[in-house]
């Protein structure tokens, strides 16, 4: 499944990032890397960007960028 299919509090295990450019290195140096835990805090009022937490970091990523991360529920 994709990271924008997580429903708000739900977790996910993820298991890859695709190919998302310079991005992905951004990310990775954030902490969202494969096999980390990721939460979905909140929508953005218009729905975009999603508000995440990682390793008790909270992230913003647009819904463009997170479509290509796939996860697993916990």
């Amino acid at each position: 499944m994709k990271l924008t299919d997580l429903k708000r509090g739900e977790s996910a295990r993820i298991l890859k990032i695709g190919k998302i450019g310079e991005l992905k290195k951004r990310l990775v140096d954030m902490g969202v890397t494969a096999g980390e835990t990721i939460r979905l805090e909140r929508n953005a009022p218009l729905g975009d960007p999603q508000e995440f937490i990682v390793k008790s970091t909270n992230i913003a990523i647009r819904k463009q960028d997170a479509q290509n991360i796939e996860v697993e529920k916990d």
